[in-house]
C-alpha cells in the first residue's frame, strides 16, 4: 500500500538534501532551492529553484522507495502515472496539461541506483501521450493502493523514456 504521508516524511529527510544538491548542480545560476509547503506539494511542485535574476523554476520530485530495483529489467524504471484516482477517473500527473512544474526529478535509493533523471515536464508529457499505448501494451501497468483509492502507473525503462523525450525535441520540416 502506498502511504502518501510516509512518502512525504521520507522526502523531507535526507532525500530533501540530496534533491536540493541535484537541482542546484543542474540549473546554471541557481542561487537557492526551497522545499514547497504542503499545498504546493499536493499540486505537484516540490521545489522552487531561484536564479540569480529572480526567475523561478518549479520541480516535482519523484523518489522511488528502497528495493524498487528488484522489479527492473536491467536499468532504472520511471513511473508514469495514468490515473491519480482510478475510481474517479482522475487523470494522472504525467498527463495533466495544467501541471505547473517545469521539471521532473526522478531519484532512487543508493542501494538501487546512483542515477537520477531531470526531465522537462512538458516534453515528458508529450512523449507519454504519443507512446503511452505502446508502453502500456509492452510494460503493462501497476495499480497502487493508497488507503481508499487506487492510482495506476506504467513503469518504463529510463532509456526508453529518454529516447521518446529526445524524439520530441527534433524533427523535420515538411514542405
Amino acid at each position: 500500500m502506498n502511504d502518501w504521508a510516509e512518502k512525504l516524511s521520507y522526502s523531507l529527510g535526507e532525500q530533501k538534501q540530496l534533491d536540493c544538491e541535484i537541482i542546484k548542480s543542474n540549473i546554471v545560476n541557481c542561487v537557492s532551492v526551497q522545499k514547497t509547503g504542503l499545498e504546493m506539494d499536493k499540486s505537484g511542485v516540490d521545489y522552487i529553484a531561484t536564479l540569480k535574476n529572480g526567475a523561478q523554476i518549479l520541480i516535482d520530485a519523484k523518489t522511488r522507495m528502497k528495493g524498487c530495483s528488484k522489479y527492473w529489467k536491467g536499468e532504472p524504471e520511471l513511473a508514469l502515472e495514468m490515473w491519480s484516482v482510478k475510481e474517479q477517473r482522475k487523470i494522472g500527473w504525467t498527463l495533466k496539461e495544467d501541471t505547473q512544474c517545469d521539471y521532473i526529478l526522478y531519484t532512487f535509493p543508493k542501494e538501487d541506483s546512483d542515477r537520477y533523471y531531470f526531465i522537462p515536464f512538458q516534453l515528458l508529457r508529450i512523449a507519454f501521450l504519443k507512446n503511452g499505448r505502446n508502453w502500456y501494451s509492452t510494460y503493462g501497468s501497476k495499480l497502487q493502493l493508497n488507503h481508499s483509492y487506487h492510482s495506476e502507473a506504467i513503469f518504463v525503462p529510463a532509456s526508453v523514456v529518454l529516447q521518446a523525450v529526445q524524439a520530441e525535441m527534433t524533427g523535420y520540416i515538411h514542405s
